[in-house]
């Protein structure tokens, strides 16, 4: 009987030790990752496809732009033409480059492929084409040198939301690559790819266009102007004898 209580004892005293032990096995064996979703978290992501191509067409001044995004169908792509003006005269000992927008349009992504037509020339009231900054520059009095080369870029719609796109690709385990990532001043990320050529500036004219209204009023037109009413194409019936024996109906009275 004592040597029976004894054993107990040592049992008793043992106990703590072998529920840490059965403990202990239990959380490495409950936390080890199966082999399937290990590979699964180890797999890299594929960079997903982003490009621009940039080819002049037979007109002057005209480009074709195109690519190819991974981004969900209908996607919208802010395509843009720049060119980069250095200031001749700053007060500044270093100036900073300003720039002209030439041209800039929006297309929608179409089984991962988009394309546009940029226009760079305009035409001055005397006829002659020229950039926007080349006819603006004589109201602004800025005494300017253009950069040799153009930058088109495409970048997403501000409607776009960049991290909802992000999640879609992660999904189909692909991503952006870290180059087409930018971030802004106020840590804003966006989704930009660029392509600079040499373009010379315009040359030629053509017959001179009518006086546009941004050029009139400051770039307002003639808004103070008041517009003609529109025209009323329903026609109503006036009979001089209106008579009729039908009983009133409810639409007929005022109130």
């Amino acid at each position: 009987m004592t040597e029976h209580f004894w054993a107990l004892m040592r049992l008793n005293r043992n106990l703590p030790k072998m529920l840490t032990s059965c403990l202990l096995m239990f959380a490495i064996v409950g936390c080890r990752t199966p082999p399937s979703l290990l590979t699964r978290f180890q797999q890299t992501a594929t960079d997903a496809r982003l490009d621009l191509q940039v080819e002049p067409e037979a007109e002057p001044g005209h480009y074709s732009v195109s690519g190819t995004a991974s981004l969900p169908q209908g996607t919208q792509i802010y395509v843009v033409a720049v060119r980069y003006l250095h200031l001749q005269r700053s007060p500044l000992l270093v100036a900073k480059p300003t720039f002209s927008l030439l041209a800039y349009t929006a297309v929608e992504v179409d089984n991962n492929r988009w394309q546009s037509h940029l226009s760079l020339w305009q035409v001055a009231p005397d006829g002659r084409y020229l950039e926007a900054w080349q006819i603006d520059q004589p109201s602004l009095k800025l005494a300017v040198k253009p950069d040799n080369q153009v930058l088109f870029l495409a970048t997403l719609a501000p409607l776009e939301d960049l991290e909802a796109i992000e999640q879609i690709l992660a999904n189909r385990n692909q991503q952006f690559a870290s180059r087409f990532i930018h971030t802004t001043q106020d840590a804003q990320r966006y989704l930009k790819i660029a392509q600079t050529l040499d373009i010379d500036l315009p040359f030629g004219a053509t017959q001179p266009v009518a006086v546009r209204p941004e050029d009139i009023n400051g770039g307002w037109g003639n808004r103070f102007l008041q517009l003609p009413d529109t025209p009323n194409t329903r026609q109503f019936e006036f009979p001089q004898q209106r008579q009729t024996n039908a009983p009133t109906d409810s639409r007929e009275f005022l109130y």
